[in-house]
């Protein structure tokens, strides 16, 4: 099993070790708060920043909503956000104007083995996955697939794609029941795990399922309507278990602020945010 990239370490100790804590004289230094999701992206590019004169330090505690506080209470220059701004996030800092650039998405999905695909399930709706999540559901064969128990691997609770698939779920995620589940600790552990259990299900980043030994559920809507994991409707919008990558800022843009954002949406800084397990921009562009 993999070890998860910061397990021996905080993660914001790591986050800020890893970022550079202590800033060159001539470098510009920027502090940013916010989802973890972001600040993978943020530590990568940290030494071509740096490289560049622009140093980062890099805090994750608490929300989108309490990143963009922070950042409008000027206590950090920018919030990373899993989330667009709103309007209430306007109307708590009117003297402030507020800018977002939107550096890629985070796409979850529903990930099942080959032996759970071949015989016969290729789609899930929430209230299929609220039954499983709370032990109502226990077998395949009720979802029209084999006669054989459903393994189910949580990923970690509160973070990421579980924020992400759950509030789909439950709407909020103060509701979700504590489930007492596997738990995987990044995608590549989601799809060696459930590759090799009879009966495996998993949540991961979209771009771990091959269509050969890892598979991807479509969503059932409430339509009775199939929703492909692809990224053809995460560009159209239909697809639910999407959210954008946001960096957010208090003001236009300028000078090495201005550069680091260019840099994140330039060749180079998409192809980080790609190997960070996020969708680069081009891959969900309109054709």
């Amino acid at each position: 099993m993999p070890t998860p990239l910061f397990s021996r370490l905080p993660i914001a100790a790591a986050l800020l070790a890893a970022a550079g804590v202590l800033s060159p004289a001539s470098a510009e230094s920027f502090k940013m708060q916010g989802s973890p999701v972001l600040a993978h992206v943020m530590v990568a590019a940290a030494p071509v920043l740096r490289a560049q004169g622009i140093e980062i330090k890099v805090g994750v505690e608490g929300s989108s909503t309490t990143a963009v506080i922070m950042m409008g209470d000027r206590h950090v220059d920018f919030a990373l956000t899993t989330r667009g701004l709103t309007g209430k996030d306007r109307a708590n800092f009117p003297e402030r104007e507020l800018k977002e650039f939107c550096i890629g998405m985070q796409v979850g999905a529903l990930i099942v083995s080959e032996d759970v695909w071949a015989s016969g399930v290729r789609a899930i709706s929430k209230a299929q996955l609220k039954g499983i999540y709370e032990g109502q559901i226990t077998s395949w064969k009720e979802l029209g697939g084999a006669d054989m128990p459903i393994k189910f691997f949580n990923t970690e609770r509160g973070r990421g794609l579980w924020e992400l698939v759950f509030t789909w779920v439950y709407e909020e995620t103060r509701k979700v029941p504590l489930g007492k589940f596997p738990i995987t600790v990044d995608g590549e552990d989601a799809r060696n795990t459930v590759q090799f259990t009879k009966g495996g299900l998993g949540i991961a980043q979209i771009n771990w399922i091959d269509g050969k030994k890892i598979h991807g559920l479509a969503i059932k809507d409430e339509n009775g309507g199939v929703i492909e994991p692809t990224l053809a409707n995460v560009a159209t919008g239909k697809y639910p278990l999407a959210r954008p990558a946001m960096l957010v800022v208090g003001e236009t843009p300028v000078g090495a602020k201005r550069r680091l954002i260019d840099f994140l949406l330039g060749p180079e800084g998409q192809a980080i945010v790609a190997n960070s397990d996020l969708v680069p921009l081009k891959d969900i562009a309109p054709k």
